[in-house]
């Protein structure tokens, strides 16, 4: 594995640096823009008209509506049954996670490459998350939002990473995107004025000691379910989170170590 030094100090230096320049920081898509502050406002003739105008974008909510998620007994051929499958509140966050992405581009293949890794890893947050929000009667849809944005900022990462690191380091490159991308990706949406219920748990995403002040609430959900996603030893137990016990023991029924037994079932493709 390629050596580097791993002082936290000089990449958050650059991070501010990257995000203190905001002439440079891209303005919001037109509709991303008109949703701003109501997300939940599209419709479905919104909705199936911007995908199927993007190739990519619809090969991604195919393959998620077919993910082990929803168990569909006969695969999903059509953009408008997988709309109808993944329901409107999980594709208008898949629209707008597309086209934030979009807003930064690398031209480095290898990086390219982590950034898509990233994004399944991301996907399969997002899936268990919003499970596990409806499990616990919360807002799923929200809970979805605000994991599949979880990690934008790894894209400004890798469109800025040449500019401060040898392009080659690439276990640099995942080593700042693991600290720091959630950081990034929070505040951008607070610059793009966002609201607080959306970047606000995406901020605390990977703060294994917090604990929300009014109870359990999406930012404990949402780690939770990255303990789930990663099932690393570099994680806490489950057990030792602040929240774990204040789910409902129905819901935490057998959990293992770093595994939800509800959710183990449902492993997106």
């Amino acid at each position: 594995m390629t050596e580097f030094k791993r002082d936290p100090k000089i990449y958050l230096e650059t991070v501010k640096t990257i995000l203190s320049d905001q002439k440079n920081l891209p303005s919001l898509p037109p509709m991303v823009g008109e949703l701003q502050g109501n997300i939940k406002s599209f419709n479905f003739a919104q909705v199936e008209k911007v995908v199927q105008q993007d190739p990519t974008l619809t090969a991604t909510i195919l393959k998620v509506s077919n993910s082990a998620l929803f168990k569909r007994p006969v695969a999903v051929a059509s953009l408008k049954d997988a709309i109808a499958t993944l329901g409107l509140g999980t594709v208008q966050s898949l629209v707008v996670a597309h086209q934030l992405k979009g807003l930064f581009q690398t031209r480095d293949n290898t990086l390219k490459e982590h950034l898509v890794r990233r994004w399944e890893n991301t996907q399969r947050l997002a899936s268990f998350s919003k499970k596990m929000a409806n499990l616990l009667n919360m807002d799923g849809d929200l809970a979805y939002l605000c994991a599949i944005l979880s990690d934008l900022g790894s894209s400004l990462i890798a469109q800025e990473f040449p500019h401060f690191q040898r392009v080659d380091d690439q276990p640099l490159f995942n080593w700042v995107a693991d600290h720091y991308a959630h950081l990034i990706s929070a505040h951008l949406l607070q610059l793009w004025n966002f609201e607080e219920l959306l970047w606000l748990p995406i901020k605390k995403k990977g703060q294994w000691g917090y604990r929300s002040p009014h109870g359990l609430d999406l930012a404990d959900v949402i780690n939770m379910c990255w303990v789930h996603t990663l099932n690393s030893e570099e994680t806490p137990e489950l057990q030792d989170m602040p929240r774990f016990h204040d789910i409902p023991p129905t819901v935490r029924i057998l959990a293992s170590e770093r595994q939800f037994f509800l959710l183990k079932e449902y492993q997106p493709a």
